[in-house]
């Protein structure tokens, strides 16, 4: 059964399409007697219905109040249905199909025929739900009621074997279809379904059979389908080595060659500033710590600056609630629970970076038109990005929104870091605005270490070096060039002693003998 809703004609406000199983039956003169007559199809003055008039051949054959909700079929032109017996000769009918009414003319008895469809004489008819005959089946195993997001340039995919397809809001999605039947004699759809640039909303794909039974297990299908962010769509950094999230919390991972995998932050560590290690001016902490004093707090911009985030008005690190996914987070907000970092040996060159996008089921590789940005959130300069994949577009994309973001960006395919600088480095890696329906963002963390000393302590030590060692071959060479024997002289002196040393002792002893 097709049920539809209209306006138009005003008498009625929905139809309904039927198989008809059995054919219902004329209406005959002996319950009829109106039908043994010509009829008149005139217009009725101040209303929309229409003036049934017979032309009568006997008294006896008129209209009658029993005739009320009768239908009145003319082949070829609008149905009646009987609403009002005005006398005996004339009644008002409301049109079936208002534009298909003949006015002003007459038609013969044997030119029309009467049903009854009403209830005033009892229902002669009824609707019956018919036996299932259909079979569907969804080609991609999705719910009957899926609910499917879409972000910009995705494409989704799926199929069923049967029937029509409805779109609710056809402006919004470009829909692909390819229809065929298969060797078992199914009727085969599949679907492409792609948003429409920037734009945003909710639409729905229903399957629809139409001629099946409702007491089929499935007769429609309907997908919902959300032009914006999924809710299960995100970005991760992918981690250059593999390490659980147990040797995170609790161990101590080491590579093959036995270096150490993670850095055990300081208490209350802040990274170094562009002004050296011992002058942090960030305000993030790490493995912030209240009861215990600030990590290399000795100028006043270092005092003025740092403030915790978990642990602001607390007195002792348990009461900040760090949790393990806290501990293991690499985002800054909670960079107060943050224990331990990714640990380098210094230099870090050409370091490969790598995200993926995570949205339900699925896991792609950040790529192409996703481009980025990179920044590092403690305001460090010592670092620069090493390379990436520079094509036209990306090239075209970074003039243009030059003078808005105020910032590079890159193409996250070979995407590479150097750093130059030691201790902890850490990055934001954004998508840049206009290429997702997502703020897809992710940060990491890296700990440089056994890096040389900063400018200019070491070359204060190889230049103190270079003297020390340079004086003292310019004293050799001096000794040798002026013939100056210094060990001949030492070993004189030595001997000198030993031999004043033995005679005073001698003398001492001929003394007290000779008191004695």
């Amino acid at each position: 059964v097709n049920v539809f809703h209209h306006e138009y004609p005003p008498q009625y406000l929905s139809s309904v399409i039927v198989d008809v199983l059995e054919r219902f039956p004329f209406e005959s003169k002996d319950k009829s007697f109106f039908i043994d007559n010509s009829l008149s199809i005139l217009k009725a003055s101040n209303t929309t219905r229409v003036k049934l008039q017979l032309v009568v051949s006997s008294r006896l054959n008129v209209f009658k109040p029993s005739d009320i909700e009768k239908t009145v079929v003319i082949p070829g032109f609008s149905s009646f249905l009987i609403v009002e017996i005005l006398d005996g000769l004339n009644a008002l009918a409301d049109a079936t199909m208002p534009e298909r009414v003949p006015f002003n003319k007459t038609f013969s008895s044997s030119m029309w025929f009467v049903h009854d469809f009403g209830t005033k004489n009892g229902r002669k008819w009824k609707i019956i739900v018919d036996t299932c005959r259909y079979w569907v089946r969804e080609l991609d195993n999705l719910p009957l009621n899926a609910i499917k997001y879409l972000d910009l340039t995705q494409t989704f995919n799926f199929g069923f074997r049967v029937t029509p397809l409805a779109v609710g809001n056809p402006s919004l999605f470009k829909v692909k279809t390819n229809d065929y039947w298969d060797d078992t004699d199914s009727y085969t759809m599949e679907f492409s379904v792609t948003n429409n640039f920037y734009k945003q909303g909710k639409s729905s794909i229903a399957v629809i059979l139409t001629k099946a039974s409702l007491v089929c297990g499935v007769s429609t299908i309907v997908l919902t389908l959300k032009s914006g962010c999924s809710y299960s769509k995100s970005m991760h950094y992918i981690s250059p080595v593999s390490i659980s999230a147990q040797s995170w919390l609790h161990g101590d991972p080491k590579d093959p060659y036995g270096f150490k995998l993670l850095k055990q932050l300081p208490v209350n560590y802040r990274p170094p500033s562009k002004l050296g290690i011992a002058v942090p001016l960030t305000d993030n902490f790490y493995n912030a710590d209240p009861s215990k004093p600030r990590m290399r707090d000795y100028f006043a911009g270092s005092k003025n600056s740092g403030a915790y985030k978990q642990c602001a008005n607390k007195s002792t690190r348990a009461e900040c609630n760090c949790d393990d996914n806290e501990k293991l987070s690499f985002f800054v907000a909670f960079s107060d629970c943050k224990e331990k970092a990714l640990r380098m040996k210094y230099p870090v060159t050409r370091l490969p970076i790598h995200f993926r996008v995570d949205s339900e089921n699925e896991y792609t590789p950040l790529a192409s038109p996703f481009f980025v940005t990179v920044t590092e959130v403690n305001h460090r300069t010592n670092w620069e990005v090493a390379g990436t994949n520079e094509t036209p577009s990306m090239l075209k994309m970074r003039a243009y929104l030059a003078d808005k973001l105020n910032i590079t960006l890159y193409n996250p395919e070979a995407l590479a870091l150097n750093i130059y600088g030691s201790e902890l480095f850490h990055f934001r890696v954004a998508i840049i605005p206009g290429v997702s329906f997502c703020n897809l963002l992710d940060e990491f963390q890296i700990y440089v270490d056994d890096a040389p000393l900063a400018f200019p302590g070491q070359y204060l030590v190889s230049t103190v070096t270079a003297v020390l060692v340079g004086g003292i071959i310019f004293v050799i060479f001096m000794m040798q060039m002026y013939e100056i024997n210094i060990w001949n002289k030492v070993k004189s002196k030595v001997r000198k002693k030993n031999k004043v040393s033995v005679a005073t002792s001698v003398n001492t002893l001929l003394r007290r003998q000779l008191s004695v």
